[in-house]
């Protein structure tokens, strides 16, 4: 759709999708908490094209988004080791890169060819057929359109936005950082710059459990900042955690005792095995473990915190990893 427009279209898809067993590899084990230790990996799902930004719905739906615009959903029980379906919940028509939703169902879409995000309603006809209704949702910031907007984030306790603003990969980077980090309060509509033009290609972002601190990846610093809080909606920037090796992290998720999963990005062409990385709330390291395939780009836990799910491009797959509880 055009920006400006509203679109509803109606389609229909799914495929079934049967998970399969890896081992893997663990660092360190013996960790405490939600996140204590790896046991083994599943392949949730192969697709044509990579999927990406995986997260749950208000309903506890899985929900991925892929490269060529599908929006889907996994329907199955999480907890057992049968055949998955995938259907096509929606499409945004571009390229997304971030998918998140509110508590009533509605879709923020993060989408790179329309350098936008979109809201998108989708609901199922009677003849069995999703219609959705798409929206643009914010596309510019002082009459100045965004680089293409990456990832996103939504407070569950104030309705507050986060989004990271990149570009396509390597449009922001050392040479050219002009990547930034807004936030939209929902009362006002207002867009709040956190970060404005002066980033190297931001990608992924997660609040902390407390909603106080944004954690952003700044993928080509290979690092991880954090914006607090003090007062409220006044946001001071610092360095959480720096990396170092690979590429940079991409993308993040908090457990509820505030450990922070990172995906330490790498191409394919370097090395063959992906890294997800455990840091504390102080920023320590904690433990690592291998993923198979280095380009992670998206990660996210289970509602009830007893998988770790992980999208990969360079095997086009979607894996999950059981959190061990202690």
């Amino acid at each position: 759709p055009l920006l400006g427009a509203t679109s509803a279209s109606s389609h229909k898809g799914c495929r079934t999708v049967r998970t399969d067993r890896v081992v893997c590899q663990l660092a360190q084990p013996g960790r405490r908490g939600p996140a204590a230790a790896m046991a083994q990996m599943q392949v949730l799902g192969r697709h044509d094209v990579p999927v990406s930004s995986p997260t749950f719905g208000p309903s506890g739906d899985l929900f991925t988004i892929s490269a060529s615009g599908e929006i889907w959903r996994y329907t199955g029980n999480m907890n057992m080791d049968n055949e998955l379906m995938a259907e096509c919940w929606g499409n945004s028509s571009g390229q997304p890169q971030g998918l998140e939703f509110d508590n009533q169902g509605v879709a923020f879409v993060c989408d790179a060819a329309h350098q936008a995000i979109f809201r998108i309603i989708s609901e199922k006809t009677e003849d069995g057929l999703q219609r959705q209704d798409t929206q643009p949702y914010v596309r510019e910031y002082e009459q100045s359109q965004f680089l293409g907007p990456n990832s996103l984030c939504l407070s569950r306790s104030t309705g507050m936005l986060y989004f990271t603003d990149s570009g396509p990969f390597g449009e922001t980077s050392l040479q050219n950082p002009r990547g930034s980090v807004f936030a939209i309060n929902p009362s006002t509509q207002l867009l709040i710059p956190l970060c404005l033009n002066t980033l190297a290609h931001p990608c992924g972002l997660a609040l902390s459990p407390d909603e106080k601190n944004i954690y952003v990846a700044e993928t080509a610093m290979n690092r991880i900042l954090r914006f607090t809080q003090h007062p409220p909606q006044v946001f001071h920037c610092s360095v959480f955690h720096q990396l170092s090796g690979r590429f940079g992290p991409t993308a993040l998720c908090v457990a509820s005792n505030g450990d922070l999963f990172v995906a330490h990005f790498d191409f394919a062409d370097n090395t063959p095995a992906g890294r997800v990385l455990l840091l504390n709330s102080e920023g320590e390291f904690l433990q690592h473990f291998s993923v198979p395939g280095p380009e992670i780009t998206g990660l996210c836990l289970s509602p009830d915190e007893r998988y770790l799910i992980v999208a990969e491009r360079s095997t086009t797959s979607l894996y999950r990893f059981p959190l061990m509880q202690q």
